[in-house]
């Protein structure tokens, strides 16, 4: 399942940023690539509908690499959401 959530996210910073897929790897930093606090936003937004989650504000704060968004809904799924 993590598989299918990086692929998601990866997808979705891609097109944020219309960057190719390939370049981005879990360990990469959103400041590396040129993610702002809008930006993750957006992805983030991305992600809860295509996942049916919820990301509490606080925690986009503590979202530093693609690994981290990951992780993060990761999580909020296993907790049901």
């Amino acid at each position: 399942m993590s598989q299918e959530i990086l692929d998601a996210v990866v997808a979705a910073v891609a097109r944020q940023k219309n960057i190719p897929p390939a370049t981005i790897k879990p360990e990469t930093s959103l400041e590396q690539i040129g993610i702002s606090s809008l930006d993750a936003i957006t992805i983030v937004y991305e992600i809860e509908d295509a996942f049916d989650v919820e990301v509490p504000n606080d925690k986009l704060e503590s979202l530093k690499t693609v690994q981290d968004i990951v992780d993060g809904v990761a999580e909020l799924m296993d907790a049901g959401g």
